[in-house]
């Protein structure tokens, strides 16, 4: 401890060498205690000092009281702190900066204070608006952020109605489909799931990668048994159902895969998917598959008589 008040008490030496020596030493110590030296190097008329001094506070600085010299002039520096300080009396000071680095980093501070968002959301920089998009769970304040003008915060703003399961409505999910970014097409896919109606309709006949892979995976983790949902995308796009009616054979799923399958307006290749899934199981309806055997589609008919043959296999006939 003596040498820490020894080398504290050389910053105000008037032998620039003898301070400078201070405060490499006081940096080799790794002790908190020293940032209270540092504090009136904030306004040192040499930038070396005042450099090093935001570098001690940087290091040391751990509660409001640390960052209250810091107020006149480095309150950027403070935003950069409050990301592991807790601090929300200067971070709501810090949010009525004109700098919108400063704000956001407050805004990220405070980001758990729900009263906050709608403050957030009313912000000039989508930096500040996306912390609202990103921690509401707030169904109004939520639809009004995805019609932001920035893609980042409608993006964030549905990735937070997604993973919330936020009933939003139709005209809401509209705007958002009609973006040409993807990535929030697939998410106002997930949600368009939960929804159903229209707004699924119109997803399912988006043809991009993303979108689909979006509307399958949803459908696997929160429908559990055919329903109206399951319909309407078994008639837009059989392709989804497919993935979904895998290790799917329950009574209505079974009637959903034979349905498909004898319907000739979906593609061979689909159809085909659809019967080699039943390759293994013995309750196959074999007066429906014998018929399908005769099918006009070479590829059905080659996966009807594959599982004709798995059949007979599974039953030890000659």
């Amino acid at each position: 401890m003596a040498g820490l008040e020894t080398e504290i008490s050389r910053l105000s030496n008037k032998d620039v060498k003898i301070r400078r020596k201070a405060v490499r030493r006081l940096f080799e110590m790794e002790n908190p205690m020293a940032l209270r030296g540092f504090v009136p190097l904030l306004n040192d008329s040499d930038f070396w000092f005042r450099n090093k001094s935001l570098e001690a506070h940087r290091k040391w600085a751990k509660d409001a009281d640390d960052l209250l010299p810091l107020m006149k002039g480095h309150k950027r520096l403070i935003g950069e702190l409050l990301q592991r300080i807790d601090a929300p009396e200067i971070a709501k000071e810090l949010l009525e900066e004109e700098d919108h680095i400063t704000r956001s980093f407050a805004a990220k501070n405070l980001a758990q204070v729900e009263s906050l968002h709608s403050r957030f959301a009313a912000d000039l920089h989508h930096s500040v608006r996306i912390i609202a998009a990103e921690n509401s769970s707030d169904k109004d304040l939520i639809s009004s952020l995805i019609e932001d003008k920035h893609s980042s915060v409608r993006r964030s703003a549905i990735a937070s109605a997604a993973k919330n399961q936020l009933q939003l409505e139709e005209k809401t999910l509209e705007k958002g489909l009609a973006s040409s970014d993807p990535a929030l097409r697939s998410l106002i896919a997930s949600l368009a799931v939960h929804s159903g109606g229209s707004v699924l309709e119109k997803v399912c006949r988006d043809t991009n990668p993303k979108v689909r892979k979006s509307i399958a995976d949803t459908l696997r983790r929160e429908v559990m048994e055919v329903d109206e949902r399951i319909d309407l995308i078994a008639n837009i796009c059989p392709e989804i159902i497919v993935r979904w009616l895998r290790s799917r054979y329950d009574p209505k799923a079974s009637s959903l895969r034979w349905t498909m399958i004898e319907n000739t307006t979906i593609n061979s290749r689909t159809r085909s998917k659809l019967i080699e899934q039943m390759d293994g199981r013995d309750d196959v309806d074999e007066q429906r598959l014998a018929i399908v055997s005769e099918d006009d589609s070479v590829l059905v008919q080659l996966a009807a008589s594959n599982l004709s043959a798995s059949i007979t296999e599974l039953r030890g006939d000659e």
